[in-house]
């Protein structure tokens, strides 16, 4: 992504870099997603950054900043994806990394994190709590700011200059798919939507006459409502347990306000799915388009789906599915899509049986 630095305003002697960006664009093959004479879909395979999610962007940003800055590490909350993220691009600039992680955080991601060092900390109230994450953000940001640290909060409330690097994606899609007419994109804190949105309006898309935006579509679980409830007018968190389960996603209260404007400005709209709607749109991802993505990597796809049987999707619309996460950082749900297909005991005799199963007759 360092090939947009200067449009970053990153001088490059100072950046720090492990591959991130330049995911690549690819078409959609399964025949509910392809249908002939139907809308063209896309899947940005942001899962195929370094530590597997979009979030390496942001690190790789956070970086540079800390490096030009002479700031003293990170310190941020995290789901999993953000904390590996910072916690990789820390082992590689050689800088510490404090990380406060929601409760419910899933295994694969913990482990991840940790395996880089990061110095850790469960907390019972983020992801679960309605004040919670809210009151930590506050609290880590003000710390930051007194000691010297930068505050690794991916949402621009926070962090407006690391968010940027999100933005690159919007600055990839322009070269790769100018003809898009939606994106959608999945909805934890709202970062991920607002940088899409602030990536174009920064490349002069959408400003005066010429060429629009695409529709931003933004996907969320029917148990986090956040962005709908930001839209009605609230902006307080949750008042109320989340209920779904999908990790990345458990987000009480949005962290990026511009996660509104990105649907209105753009004449967007949000589609609220539920958990099995997203682990539905997970397997088809896994066995007919062979990616291998997390529940809230493919619930972008699952908001497409059910637009699509709304008819809320167009034949002529041109559709990029941002695909967040990899698959192999939740082991509990890479066990649910392979629970259909077990692996099965044989002898070096059976094998010989085995391959007469898919003979062919003349």
């Amino acid at each position: 992504m360092w090939r947009f630095a200067e449009l970053l305003g990153i001088d490059p002697s100072v950046l720090v870099s492990l591959g991130e960006g330049d995911t690549p664009l690819l078409n959609a093959t399964c025949s509910r997603l392809g249908q002939p004479g139907g809308p063209t879909v896309s899947f940005k395979a942001e899962f195929q950054n370094p530590t597997g999610s979009f979030k390496d962007r942001i690190a790789a940003m956070s970086s540079a900043i800390i490096a030009r800055d002479g700031l003293v590490g990170a310190i941020g909350t995290s789901s999993g994806n953000g904390g590996a993220a910072i916690a990789a691009y820390g082992a590689r600039a050689g800088y510490p990394v404090i990380l406060f992680t929601i409760s419910g955080i899933v295994d694969g991601k913990l482990q991840q994190i940790l395996a880089h060092g990061a110095t850790t900390n469960i907390v019972a109230e983020l992801g679960s709590a309605t004040g919670g994450a809210l009151d930590v953000a506050e609290s880590i940001a003000a710390m930051a700011a007194e000691q010297g640290w930068l505050a690794f909060l991916t949402g621009a409330r926070y962090a407006p200059e690391a968010m940027r690097g999100a933005e690159t994606i919007a600055f990839e899609l322009i070269e790769q798919r100018a003809t898009a007419t939606a994106i959608y994109v999945p909805i934890g804190g709202g970062g991920l939507l607002a940088s899409i949105w602030r990536g174009y309006r920064r490349m002069g898309v959408g400003v005066g006459a010429g060429q629009e935006i695409p529709r931003l579509i933004g996907v969320q679980p029917t148990g986090c409502p956040t962005l709908n409830r930001a839209l009605a007018g609230t902006l307080d968190p949750l008042d109320e347990a989340l209920t779904t389960t999908i990790s990345g996603l458990q987000v009480p209260v949005l962290f990026d306000f511009d996660a509104t404007a990105a649907i209105t400005d753009t004449g967007g709209h949000v589609v609220e799915v539920t958990d099995e709607q997203a682990w539905d749109a997970q397997r088809i991802l896994a066995r007919h388009e062979g990616l291998f993505v997390e529940p809230a990597g493919a619930t972008a796809l699952a908001g497409v789906l059910s637009d699509l049987e709304a008819h809320r999707i167009a034949a002529d619309d041109d559709v990029v599915v941002i695909l967040s996460g990899a698959g192999h950082k939740d082991a509990v749900s890479a066990a649910r899509l392979g629970g259909d297909n077990p692996p099965r005991h044989i002898a070096t005799g059976d094998i010989a049986s085995v391959l007469a199963e898919f003979e062919v007759s003349p």
